[in-house]
């Protein structure tokens, strides 16, 4: 084989790995949900990236579930059957206000989940499962309503501009709430429907 053969030949395999290396990349396995467990510290449904908001507002997490069905009925066609699975919350304030909501539902044997923030509902490209537990609200003590009552152990008797509430999760009638105090991270363990602390809970 002519030395200028070979080498067509070699380049010719090299595009070929670069190829088949980008096509693996981009379909390699995605980051799978758990799907409903007793343990909600092990609900992973958290680690999807959400996009950001052009503006920043607190949000009560009544006014985002008041505006669900409209959303749902005006871009989906949806307007009955639809059950809230899973509740989060991200970067609230100690009025129980959060930066964004994030919802998963089910409707007509389907599964979505849905955020809200400053700029209103939207859909997050998802395929998975959701907790089986339905969460029905007002058979739970309200996020906001469980910030306030149980301020004093999640701030601390010296809260500072820096301690954040970093989330707040709601599954299987366990309220989970991730708390930043002191550059340090703590979680928190309340009953969803006593708003109680758990504190033996693992």
């Amino acid at each position: 084989m002519r030395r200028p053969d070979i080498i067509l030949f070699l380049l010719s395999l090299v595009i070929i790995w670069i190829v088949v290396v980008s096509y693996l990349a981009a379909t390699g396995p995605s980051t799978t949900l758990q799907s409903g467990q007793q343990n909600a510290k092990k609900i992973d449904i958290g680690l999807l990236p959400l996009p950001e908001a052009g503006q920043f507002r607190s949000i009560a997490f009544e006014e985002a579930v008041e505006q669900l069905p409209s959303f749902l009925l005006e871009n989906r066609r949806i307007s009955s059957n639809i059950t809230i699975h899973y509740v989060r919350g991200k970067n609230m304030d100690y009025d129980g206000k959060a930066s964004k909501w994030l919802l998963g539902i089910r409707y007509d044997n389907e599964s979505a989940l849905m955020y809200y923030d400053a700029s209103g509902w939207q859909s997050v490209p998802w395929q998975g499962e959701l907790p089986e537990r339905e969460i029905i609200v007002g058979s739970f003590i309200p996020p906001g309503e469980l910030i306030r009552k149980n301020a004093g152990i999640i701030a601390g008797s010296n809260p500072t501009q820096e301690d954040l509430i970093k989330r707040i999760e709601l599954v299987n009638g366990i309220y989970t709430v991730t708390v930043y105090q002191q550059n340090k991270q703590q979680t928190l363990v309340f009953d969803a429907g006593s708003g109680a602390l758990i504190p033996s809970y693992a």
